[in-house]
């Protein structure tokens, strides 16, 4: 299954090791990654190098992560995509699954993706419902009719069924991870840390180049 069918790009490029140097010695498979055995088609072009974060809107670990990987985007070089993927494993998660893809859908994710999670995670909201969600559309200045009729759609519940299987693919069991090139995954706990796990991205993408 190619992933570029279903998951949201957010812009992208790819960032060389800061020390210049390999950091083979350094970061071991299985230690602070794990392989993807066999890895899995990007569906991108060759010569481009995919970073996909699957994450959780509800996740304080996510949430503390997102700045970092805010700073760390704009650094990447132009052969590499990032791409978002909200993990849908249970009905809440797919639930701000379905806000992410409706949000990237209209056209508005600029405007949803950081002030969802500050709703959360700053304001103590709960957001755990259609209605819930809607108000907070709605206070956003967006239209709340048109976001309800695109989270309700086809089209979305497509993109729920397809990361839902992308999840399952990955082998992934908790969030935030970075999935590099469908070739490895990173998290905090095999990499060190949040920093760590940038850190651990950066070798990888340097290692798909060859």
């Amino acid at each position: 299954m190619k992933r570029r069918e279903f998951m949201g790009a957010l812009g992208g490029a790819g960032l060389l090791l800061a020390t210049g140097t390999s950091l083979a010695a350094e970061y071991r498979e299985g230690q602070h990654y794990r392989a993807i055995q066999p890895p899995l088609d990007t569906g991108l072009e060759d010569g481009k190098i995919q970073v996909v974060e699957i994450f959780w809107y509800g996740c304080p670990h996510c949430y503390e992560f997102e700045p970092k990987v805010q700073a760390w985007k704009p650094g990447l070089a132009d052969d590499v995509q990032f791409e978002y993927l909200p993990a849908p494993m249970n009905d809440v998660w797919a639930l701000h699954a379905r806000v992410y893809y409706t949000a990237e859908k209209l056209g508005v994710l600029d405007e949803v993706h950081q002030a969802f999670y500050d709703a959360i995670h700053d304001q103590g909201r709960q957001l755990r419902s259609e209605s819930a969600i809607l108000r907070f559309i709605n206070q956003r200045g967006l239209d709340a009719d048109e976001f309800r009729e695109t989270m309700r759609s086809d089209a979305i519940r497509q993109r729920i069924v397809e990361a839902t299987e992308a999840v399952q693919d990955y082998g992934v069991g908790g969030v935030p991870t970075l999935v590099v090139n469908g070739e490895a995954i990173v998290s905090a706990s095999m990499a060190g840390g949040h920093d760590e796990m940038l850190e651990v991205a950066d070798y990888l993408i340097e290692r798909a180049r060859g």
